[in-house]
Formats: structure tokens, sequence, C-alpha cells
């Protein structure tokens, strides 16, 4: 059902059926005094706290429909996880997706 909400989208929005881009992103939650020590430093955004691994790695369309959704265990990198997405936004998208951002 996703995935034909996500075609109809695209075509009133002028658009082919299948997506050619995605965007991937994924969360960090500041820490609080109640954080302890499962409080983390996330190199990338540069800031201290506790990542959020539910729905913390998301694929969507240009247009916003969702694509692929990662969840992990705290202790993975982003980074390890960018593949499985990438193969997980090939897979319903038919390799359609060339480019990510």
């Amino acid at each position: 059902m996703a995935h034909d909400l996500r075609e109809v989208i695209r075509q009133l929005g002028g658009r082919e059926p299948e997506p050619r881009a995605a965007i991937v992103d994924s969360r960090t939650l500041c820490s609080t005094c109640e954080s302890g020590p499962r409080a983390g430093y996330d190199g990338t955004k540069k800031r201290s706290g506790s990542k959020i691994h539910i729905a913390i790695h998301i694929a969507v369309d240009t247009l916003g429909p969702l694509l692929a959704l990662s969840v992990t265990p705290a202790n993975e990198g982003d980074r390890s996880q960018v593949e499985t997405l990438c193969e997980q936004v090939q897979e319903v998208t038919g390799e359609g997706v060339q480019l990510v951002g």
C-alpha cells in the first residue's frame, strides 16, 4: 500500500512513478543529567547525546514518502548502516535510485 501511495503522490506531482534519488538522515537527542553513562558523542554532528535508534536511519523520496527504515542497536555507527539502507531502497524501487544525498 505504501508503494502504491508513493507512486500516486509522485504522479500527481508530475514525476515518474519510481524515484531516482533518495535522502538519508539520522538523529541524535541531546543528553540530560539522567542519561548518565549511556550518553555518548556524535562525532558527525559534533554534539553529545543519546542516539535514538528507532527510525534513526531513514531514507525518503525527494517528495517525502518513506522508502526505507533501518533500526539498529545503539552501538552501531551511522556509516555502517548506509549500505543496508541503500540495499533496502534499491529493493523497493526496483534498482531505480541513482543518487542518495
